[in-house]
């Protein structure tokens, strides 16, 4: 009688115990799956894709009649004043790298100013006018042209660089990369990087396709020369979504007028 007694206890523990571990089990499974949405709630949320316009220029003179390349000291000054009077602010590659990798958040509010060639006027014409903003550039310099007719000498390319300007590279001669062999466009491509970084001790992270042509043998060279980004001549807003090694920017053409800037920035 005892026994059965002592045994009949066992079993009410037993079972107490089991209906324990059930709950447990229960509130455990309960937490971790709470845990567990939180966590594919988090790994699946998309990413905001960063847009920023990156606008390219070449030459500022009053001498570009029917010349696409040539925008006038006027126009771009109403286009630099139409930028400051919307909000916007001039960044700097690392800036724009930040941005574009997430690292820093976009105001949408932000624009990248950029020149190829290195067209001294860029100094005499364009340098004054973004002051006059507080805006900078960034210049994709044609290394070989530096000091040529026309062209920046290399102690202007140092002003504007002491202007918060970044010279980045444009090849050594500005040839049509995709027509030559990969031991020339590496040359063309890694010697721009090289002159630069030599003359002015800063660092060349990025480089504009001459023409905007390119192909995978060109990305591929520029990626192993050490570059972060490549820009090419294909018309858009630059996002986050895109191949780094082919980046579009906004041409502004030389016979467009301020309504048509004001609709390429709206796009």
């Amino acid at each position: 009688m005892r026994i059965e007694r002592r045994m009949k206890k066992q079993l009410r523990l037993a079972w107490v115990a089991a209906l324990l571990f059930m709950a447990a089990s229960i509130f455990v499974t309960a937490e971790q799956l709470l845990q567990f949405k939180r966590t594919v709630a988090f790994a699946s949320a998309e990413p905001s894709s960063a847009r920023i316009p990156v606008l390219c220029y070449h030459s500022i003179a009053d001498n570009g009649a029917g010349n696409d390349y040539i925008v006038s000291p006027e126009a771009f000054r109403e286009q630099m004043a139409w930028l400051h009077e919307q909000g916007y602010r001039s960044i700097d590659m690392q800036e724009f790298g930040a941005i574009l990798s997430g690292e820093e958040p976009s105001t949408g509010r932000e624009v990248l100013i950029t020149f190829d060639d290195g067209y001294r006027n860029n100094y005499t014409a364009a340098l004054p006018v973004l002051k006059q903003y507080g805006y900078r550039a960034t210049e994709f310099l044609v290394t070989n042209w530096v000091g040529g007719d026309a062209y920046l000498t290399w102690d202007q390319v140092k002003e504007l660089r002491a202007a918060g300007w970044d010279i980045m590279a444009h090849t050594r001669t500005h040839p049509y990369l995709p027509l030559h062999t990969a031991k020339t466009q590496r040359d063309e491509i890694a010697g721009s990087k090289a002159a630069i970084e030599r003359k002015l001790g800063t660092s060349v992270t990025a480089i504009a396709y001459p023409y905007g042509l390119r192909s995978e043998e060109t990305m591929r060279i520029a990626k192993q020369s050490g570059y972060a980004y490549a820009f090419t001549f294909d018309d858009g807003w630059t996002t986050s979504e895109q191949n780094p090694y082919l980046l579009k920017r906004l041409f502004i053409a030389g016979d467009q007028t301020l309504a048509d800037f004001e609709r390429k920035m709206k796009s």
